[in-house]
């Protein structure tokens, strides 16, 4: 048993340090032929957006301030009494040489909201190439003449990005950009360049046209919740080139509170559960301190010790990420001493958060509840009569 413990706490420990070791390699990207002669195609921005994101203004100003010579950008509400549509006429507005619509989807009771307004977005871009972002979500300059550098040398469909997460001001936010830059991204790289898995998370992915329109478009992914991942697949199974030149963006995560993280880990759990289950259940391995925390007592008088040098080497493994990936949050000394504090706490709700698959299908998504099935299907409740839908 004490054996066991031992290699389950090593195994645990190289993982987690290729994760530390690929996003600290790859921060910077990886170098695509220069692009000085090329003509870039005209790029049309989907952007999916509902209520207020942190610093929302700010994330959508980044996508206006491009350095690529022809996009347009297109805006899916629920309806125009949301309260973002101010802020997206005001953009409109401020920037009249790039040309923006601001389309109103409806809300559909029993498919991806997200795929539903990406889907209407599609038929109304005029570009080759479609950009699919979220709202809060924040680029440089250069990010879309990167992807696009990646498509046109490699021949790339599918061009996904590693997200960090970054801009903490609350607790809980300092904890939720922790592991969108190590576990999340960490992992995202390392099964590409190790697995050649095209895991791809839909913060942001430059689509070819052409290809989507194989499958019929993004209404082809609508009764999926997971469809960032299952495009990944799908593409990838019909031969299509799936890729990525490291282009990081920025997920921007300023006040979000206990409660939110941890529905928001719970319902990626449930979606990564309902994909992967034998993957989903190994993920408990990349919890060390839970490994050594379960651990302690048949270790006896070194139970202690072991406990005490697995949290000391996991805080110095994220920490050597947060300084490389997450310079903004790395100026305010309160995440320096915050910050062996919010591995602890961060990795024990992901123990609790790793345990709620078992127990309910049921996902929260923007207010309302939807069951799901294998490979993340929705399912329409059996009392559709009665059934009110409140997400968006």
């Amino acid at each position: 048993m004490k054996t066991m413990i031992l290699v389950l706490l090593a195994l645990s420990g190289a993982v987690l340090f290729l994760f530390s070791a690929f996003t600290v390699a790859f921060r910077r990207g990886r170098k695509t032929a220069p692009a000085d002669s090329r003509d870039y195609p005209f790029v049309s921005l989907l952007k999916p957006v509902k209520d207020i994101d942190d610093d929302l203004a700010a994330n959508l100003e980044s996508f206006y301030r491009l350095d690529y010579p022809a996009y347009e950008v297109l805006f899916g509400v629920d309806d125009l009494k949301d309260p973002c549509v101010p802020i997206l006429r005001a953009l409109q507005a401020r920037h009249p040489r790039i040309r923006t619509r601001i389309v109103a989807s409806g809300r559909p009771p029993f498919e991806n909201p997200k795929v539903h307004k990406l889907a209407l977005l599609e038929g109304k871009g005029r570009g080759a190439l479609l950009w699919a972002t979220d709202s809060n979500v924040r680029v440089a300059p250069d990010t879309l003449c990167r992807l696009v550098d990646e498509h046109l040398a490699h021949g790339a469909k599918v061009v996904f990005s590693p997200i960090r997460g970054s801009f903490s001001r609350s607790f809980a936010s300092l904890m939720e950009n922790m592991s969108l830059s190590f576990f999340t991204s960490g992992g995202i790289i390392a099964s590409w360049f190790l697995g050649r898995q095209p895991i791809i998370v839909g913060k942001s992915m430059l689509v070819e046209r052409a290809a989507l329109e194989t499958f019929g478009g993004f209404g082809y992914f609508k009764d999926y919740l997971a469809e960032d991942f299952l495009i990944g697949e799908a593409f990838k199974k019909s031969g299509f080139r799936v890729s990525t030149n490291c282009t990081w963006v920025t997920n921007v995560s300023q006040t979000a509170t206990l409660k939110s993280f941890f529905k928001r880990l719970s319902r990626w759990a449930k979606l990564r559960y309902r994909l992967r289950l034998p993957v989903y259940l190994a993920e408990v391995l990349l919890n060390p301190i839970v490994i050594a925390l379960a651990g302690w007592a048949a270790l006896g008088r070194r139970g202690t010790t072991v406990l005490g040098l697995t949290v000391a080497a996991k805080t110095a493994l994220e920490y050597a990420n947060f300084l490389s990936v997450n310079p903004e949050d790395a100026r305010r000394l309160r995440n320096h001493l915050l910050f062996p504090v919010a591995v602890l706490v961060k990795d024990l709700v992901f123990f609790a958060v790793y345990l709620t698959p078992f127990f309910s299908r049921e996902v929260d998504w923007r207010g309302g509840r939807i069951a799901i099935g294998r490979n993340t299907v929705i399912h329409i409740p059996a009392n559709v009569d009665n059934w009110v839908y409140e997400g968006a």
